[in-house]
């Protein structure tokens, strides 16, 4: 496998990630512990709150006081929270930590966005006019958004040919609407200096793959009911809505049946000119798409799947017109069913919600469709107002100091060459901290809004950001920039407009480490803790990620794609994670399901570095303090391990869990505290477990890292 080949493979793991961080690396064999920072490369400590204050009390609300730590410390920290009665109706899962961080921001964002202060401010006038608009409900808000999707269907209809049909997808895609295929602006995974064009598979309305098992012939109808339905609920006859249904069943269905290779995938680098394009793709005009994007002249354009818009062109030449004015108007009412009106809306959210789970509040809903329309905006109204700058800056020590911890400790490591040592190493030490948010913003937009116009409104905002993102191509790519993609579950999209999402991830073409702002609140981030629950649980998530950058060794610390490493580096990290896929195989997750070894190792691996990192830091920084009982009855090593835990308490509904197996590259939250503790002798000792304890794996069996 060539270089690019296994960075676009890892990258593609990574990105399976929820709106926690998308964490992936480490190697395991052997039992020496992780050394602490090399003596011949001291690092200063960070500044640190008191280190033990009445004023801050450990929440032992999440413990089972009936376990015993060293049988399953998961259960002994988080056995009191891992309960059904903690999941909300509206939810299939609940997580202790991020929920309440999540609670925290929305009263933060509701604030924000219904309030009257500062009127004079056009950029949160602008979030509370979308916002309102989103709120409005009732007879009159579902006209005025009628009259705007009647303008859209109309345009649709009139669709007499197909030039008509590719020029109504291009003023589609010009809204965002990204139907028979997706032109972006993508970071050039083979020049870290710019962006360059690239097409990928269209949106689809539903995860046609995963209705090929047992019981698929069931979902299909389902699916193919429900398109009827919002034909019907549109406007159109019951027999027109039973025929467009199956057309527009059917175009999808075969444009899903094409295998996939997404960008960071072995294989999806197919750069083509225009007479390319047309060559693949000759019954579309691309000349007329490319200037209408802006495509610069003379650049290649990369498809990731050729396969793909070779399927996508036979639809256009093969389809009648009528199921290609199907095959749109699903496209259409699919892409933006939040603002249509509310019957249109209620029968989208009825077949895309999870059995037994309610509908989120309105206003939640309103701030996760502000946040996809206006993300900079609301980011930087967030950021500046609610975290302010006295987290970023305390936030940004730790992580450096963090980060110069294991940058000196990357070199010490035995398995590697000289070579590979002080390649990662100073990779390491080069990487760029993106902390909080940025001191430049990204333009915004300055479209006029109505309060009463959602549907309008966010096709408004949907236009400014897609014409953000054709103009990326045009332009440098720089490696201080925010603009890299975020993908949390809740809006993917570039990381300055995602800031109010929890959300932690390094980016390899960048060689920098993105921190949201979100993330800078407690009890993710609690500046008045003791130092060793702060690396318990932000100090772990940055060890995460910087080991994420340590096994990236494909690329250099300018971002550059280049194999540094030797085949013997290559094969000594290899023979590491396969001590992590043996622990990860042997996890029964429910019933008789067993973790997937080796999809989840670079996760699990990764969770066993970070903790192991932190804890080394945290070790040297509270030196004598470490093992000294305070006034809660816990050491301070026990708080660190406590505060790693909790970060993980978490509930799952069974289906939830079992899709969470099926779907997720990272093990469930059970697993991700016992396995990576029980291979640490200082866990051990922290608790006095004795040998052979479930929480203590032998020395022959443990798995090590960095």
């Amino acid at each position: 496998m060539d270089v690019l080949s296994k960075y676009r493979s890892s990258m593609r793991r990574a990105c399976r990630g929820g709106v926690a961080s998308s964490w992936m690396i480490a190697a395991c064999a052997g039992s020496a512990p992780v050394p602490a920072p090399s003596p011949a490369a001291p690092v200063a400590a960070a500044p640190a709150p008191a280190a033990e204050t009445l004023a801050w009390q450990l929440d032992r609300s999440t413990f089972d006081p009936a376990a015993a730590p060293c049988d399953d410390f998961y259960q002994y920290v988080c056995g009191g929270f891992d309960t059904p009665a903690h999941i909300a109706p509206d939810r299939s899962s609940a997580d202790w930590m991020r929920d309440a961080v999540n609670a925290a921001n929305a009263i933060a964002l509701t604030e924000l966005l219904t309030g009257t202060d500062d009127a004079a401010d056009p950029e949160l006038t602008r979030l509370r006019t979308f916002y309102a608009s989103c709120m409005a409900t009732g007879p009159a808000a579902d006209a005025r958004g009628d009259a705007v999707l009647a303008t859209w269907l109309a345009r649709i209809a009139g669709i007499a040919s197909t030039g008509d049909a590719g020029a109504v997808v291009r003023e589609l895609h010009r809204r965002g609407v990204h139907v028979l295929f997706r032109y972006a602006g993508a970071p050039d995974a083979t020049d870290p200096a710019r962006y360059r064009g690239e097409i990928d598979a269209a949106s689809a309305g539903a995860r046609l793959r995963l209705f090929r098992d047992i019981g698929a012939d069931g979902r299909r109808a389902a699916y193919r009911a429900h398109i009827r339905r919002m034909f019907e609920l549109a406007g159109v006859t019951a027999a027109q809505a039973e025929r467009d249904a199956r057309s527009a069943f059917d175009a999808e269905a075969e444009l899903a049946a094409v295998p996939l290779k997404d960008r960071y995938e072995p294989g999806s680098e197919h750069p083509m000119t225009p007479a390319g394009l047309h060559a693949l793709a000759p019954h579309f005009d691309w000349s007329a798409y490319l200037a209408a994007v802006g495509a610069p002249p003379g650049r290649a354009i990369n498809v990731l799947t050729p396969a793909y818009l070779g399927a996508a062109d036979r639809l256009l030449a093969k389809r009648s017109l009528a199921d290609l004015r199907a095959y749109l108007r699903w496209g259409l009412l699919q892409s933006v069913w939040r603002a249509l009106p509310s019957r249109l809306a209620d029968e989208r959210e009825r077949f895309l919600a999870s059995p037994g789970v309610q509908p989120s509040p309105r206003g939640e809903v309103c701030q996760v469709e502000t946040l996809k329309a206006l993300g900079v905006e609301l980011s930087h109204q967030f950021s500046t107002r609610v975290i302010g700058d006295a987290a970023r800056v305390r936030a940004h020590a730790v992580a450096e100091r963090v980060q110069a911890a294991m940058a000196a400790s990357a070199a010490t490591v035995t398995w590697l060459s000289p070579a590979g040592r002080a390649f990662s190493a100073d990779k390491l030490a080069k990487l760029a901290l993106k902390i909080g948010y940025p001191d430049a913003w990204p333009a915004t937009g300055a479209g006029p809004l109505r309060d009463d116009a959602y549907l309008a409104n966010a096709l408004a905002a949907r236009e400014f950001e897609q014409r953000r993102d054709w103009q990326r191509v045009t332009r440098e790519r720089r490696r201080d920039s925010w603009e890299v993609e975020v993908r949390p579950n809740v809006a993917w999209g570039m990381a300055a407009a995602r800031l109010t999402v929890p959300n932690g991830f390094p980016d390899a073409l960048s060689n920098s480490m993105v921190i949201t702002a979100a993330e800078l609140r407690p009890p993710l981030f609690d500046p008045d803790a003791p130092p060793e629950v702060g690396y318990g649980g932000f100090g772990f998530l940055l060890g995460h990620e910087f080991v994420h950058v340590l096994e990236n060794y494909m690329f250099t610390a300018e971002g550059e794609l280049r194999d540094s490493w030797s085949q013997d580096d290559i094969a000594a990290l290899e023979a590491r994670h396969a001590c992590m896929v043996g622990q990860g195989n042997q996890y029964v997750v429910i019933d008789a399901l067993h973790l997937d070894g080796a999809r989840t190792v670079e996760e699990n691996a990764a969770d066993l570095g970070g903790v192991a990192q932190a804890y080394a830091v945290m070790a040297q920084d509270v030196g004598p303090r470490l093992s000294v009982r305070g006034a809660d009855g816990l050491t301070a090593e026990q708080r660190f391990f406590i505060s790693y835990a909790q970060h993980w308490c978490s509930a799952q509904r069974p289906a939830a869990l079992r899709d969470s197996v099926r779907d997720d590259g990272h093990g469930p939250s059970r697993f991700r505290v016992n396995a990576p503790l029980a291979n640490l002798p200082a866990f051990a000792q922290a608790f006095s477990c004795p040998a052979g304890a479930a929480m203590v794996r032998p020395a022959a069996d443990r798995c090590t890292i960095w």
